[in-house]
């Protein structure tokens, strides 16, 4: 049969781009090392990520959980269920929450859009309660909330005790998840995200300003969120928006908050002063001619069907290469836009990138009689 007869074709292309043009403060930079128990940084646009380290750890998130508190939040708010101007009672269980607070009264009522501030800024777990339990009926009815969007979102290793980020031994996350988690904020809820920029909220006559010192510095850095406990020490996950694109940083268990900044400010630093934006695979680009059977044409067009930009260091420009996989003969018919393989996109010190291969054009099917003829040529040659 013909299938027994297809074969894998796998090609090889090795890419040299032109060193010449690096700016002359690249030449020296060396491979960098965070000091953060974890580390993780990722291109928004592609989800490409820049640098990882132990990005699928088991850590204590803190009040880096608030972020999924803030999404179901959204989620209300976007679905049209609740507005911002909409109040929430404060209970007994979130007057009496440990912890930062926004100092909410007993018994008062809140604006949503108040809540989020509180939330944000001041990482208030009394407004998170409040929160949950108007949501869910309880904390613990919101945090089977979390847990459920979290699997659907594909955070495979975060499980959720409850809507703060205190301790709890079960109440658990990843660099990786966490940053899936901040991209979806970010792309699901664009018209919420202003929030994560203010730099303060006063609440009872109390004024408090947003961990987030990032904010207040020329970087480019327009939120998200920090996160303390003892277990968990110091961290912070951070979007930062530059030339025209925006990277998402993480780093943890650090020992102070001043350690904090200065190693998320080092990771922003390499994200900026290491990397340049290349075009690897340009939308429609011939990549190759695959061989057709049964098709009123010999050979079809592989194509992507998308622009493949990439944020490279040296290391990668240097060792950069493609993979074109595809088995023919391809059977037809073939539509235009049929995948029909893949180019994998392979560097020093990252992931596979793997990008689909598509037919650029159409191939009808030819009639038996011809059909029939080319089987017997095929199988006598």
């Amino acid at each position: 049969m013909l299938v027994n007869n297809m074969r894998l074709t796998r090609k090889i292309l090795f890419i040299v781009i032109c060193l010449l043009f690096i700016d002359s403060h690249l030449s020296h930079l060396r491979s960098y090392e965070s000091r953060a128990k974890a580390a993780f940084l990722v291109d928004h646009a592609t989800g490409q990520t820049l640098y990882g380290k132990n990005e699928d750890l088991r850590i204590y998130p803190a009040s880096m959980s608030k972020l999924m508190t803030l999404y179901i939040l959204f989620e209300t708010l976007d679905e049209g269920i609740i507005s911002l101007d909409e109040k929430f009672i404060v209970s007994m269980n979130a007057y009496q929450r440990e912890g930062s607070t926004i100092y909410a009264e007993l018994s008062t009522m809140i604006s949503v859009e108040n809540l989020i501030k509180g939330i944000v800024v001041s990482s208030g777990n009394d407004a998170c309660v409040v929160v949950a339990e108007a949501l869910a009926g309880s904390e613990e009815n919101f945090a089977m909330q979390m847990n459920l969007i979290a699997k659907d979102m594909g955070l495979l290793n975060t499980n959720f005790t409850n809507s703060t980020g205190l301790h709890n031994k079960n109440h658990f996350s990843s660099p990786r998840d966490l940053v899936q988690l901040a991209t979806r904020l970010l792309d699901d809820f664009p018209q919420f995200y202003k929030y994560f920029s203010e730099t303060s909220f006063t609440w009872n006559n109390i004024i408090q300003y947003n961990r987030n010192n990032l904010l207040r510095m020329d970087l480019g850095v327009d939120g998200l969120k920090t996160g303390h406990t003892i277990q968990s020490g110091y961290g912070i996950i951070v979007s930062s928006k530059r030339d025209n694109g925006r990277i998402i940083a993480f780093v943890s268990g650090l020992d102070s908050n001043d350690e904090r900044t200065s190693e998320i400010l080092k990771l922003l630093n390499y994200s900026y002063r290491g990397f340049k934006s290349y075009q690897i695979l340009k939308k429609d680009q011939l990549i190759e001619k695959a061989k057709v059977w049964k098709g009123k044409k010999e050979t079809v067009s592989l194509i992507v069907d998308e622009d493949i930009n990439l944020l490279l260091d040296i290391p990668a420009r240097r060792g950069i290469r493609l993979e074109y996989l595809y088995k023919e003969p391809i059977i037809a018919p073939i539509n235009k836009g049929d995948k029909l393989g893949e180019v994998h996109i392979i560097y020093p010190n990252s992931e596979t990138i793997e990008v689909p291969l598509v037919a650029g054009e159409d191939v009808k099917k030819k009639n038996a009689f011809i059909n029939m003829i080319d089987a017997i040529r095929h199988f006598i040659l």
